[in-house]
């Protein structure tokens, strides 16, 4: 141990090593470059080793530098692992949930207030993405993921299988015979082009004997809220996941149209490391979380 360097010295090589940047390693550590710059030249003193190479626009690791890096996650990444067995959750007071845009808005937020009354002594913080959190660069606890699973280094549990189902306001189909694939498909379209949606959007239009090609959107974008909010005002129709329309279909403001229902190659999980799941407050919501969902999409299946 005695040979080892500060460990300041070795926190802030790590942390300007993933970024490659002095710069911004000092924003993320909250000090001046020129204290990062101070530990890096400490830590290259006393390995007798130049760990990055310096110039007016960049900053780089040297080989050395590469090669060292690996090894000092990896021991900080220990590090943590160890205090946090010993010491649990660093702040059991507050939930940080990732979670999507259109799941957050369309349905965690109007229920949420129910789980912070039954929890006053939780505050929850949402963090609305689209993309998996990495969970080693951010302080989120948990978070709600549609997706295909196999997230790597984490635990995973999934909540339901999605649907996806051609939707539309019956004030748009005033004088359309809705099992008519061919008056349907030329009503103007709405378009999510997320990924998931988009490969079940081929084998709609191969099964429907349409050519995708015809379908020229009114609106398009990946995020679901403003494209549903479109469909229940009846500016076009689209292909939507059931479980965020599932409140529209059921008091009418959107109808199922050509009897379509596909399984989304997507799925719902709750997405965390392992150790995230014994911390109380991950508990408390899980808890509460799952059974909502599982409830309010129980007729999934029947659509």
């Amino acid at each position: 141990m005695k040979y080892l360097p500060p460990l300041k010295c070795l926190q802030f090589f790590c942390v300007a090593g993933q970024l490659q940047s002095f710069k911004k390693a000092a924003e993320k550590l909250n000090v001046t470059q020129a204290a990062v710059s101070q530990q890096i030249r400490l830590l290259e003193d006393h390995l007798g080793l130049q760990l990055f190479e310096r110039s007016a626009r960049q900053t780089r690791l040297t080989e050395a530098g590469r090669r060292m890096l690996p090894f000092i996650e990896s021991g900080f990444e220990e590090l943590t692992n160890g205090v946090m067995s010993v010491t649990g959750d660093p702040r059991p007071d507050v939930l940080r949930i990732s979670t999507l845009h259109s799941f957050t808005s369309l349905w965690l937020i109007p229920r949420l207030q129910e789980f912070q009354s039954k929890y006053p002594d939780i505050m929850v913080q949402l963090a609305p993405i689209n993309e998996l959190v990495d969970f080693k660069q951010s302080d989120i606890d948990l978070a709600i993921r549609m997706g295909r699973g196999g997230y790597s280094g984490l635990q995973e549990k999934k909540l339901l299988n999605e649907y996806l189902s051609l939707v539309a306001s019956p004030s748009l189909l005033k004088g359309i015979d809705v099992k008519d694939p061919k008056q349907v498909f030329r009503l103007p379209w709405i378009d999510d082009t997320s990924r998931g949606i988009q490969e079940v959007l081929l084998a709609c239009c191969k099964q429907f004997e349409i050519d995708r090609k015809t379908l020229v959107p009114v609106m398009e974008s990946n995020n679901a809220v403003p494209l549903i909010e479109s469909a229940v005002a009846g500016r076009g129709f689209m292909l939507a996941n059931s479980s965020l329309v599932a409140d529209h279909l059921r008091t009418g403001r959107l109808v199922n149209l050509l009897n379509y229902k596909s399984k989304s190659p997507y799925s719902l999980f709750l997405v965390a490391p392992e150790s995230h799941f014994k911390w109380h407050k991950v508990q408390m919501f899980e808890q509460w979380f799952v059974p909502k969902v599982k409830a309010s999409f129980a007729d999934l299946d029947n659509w």
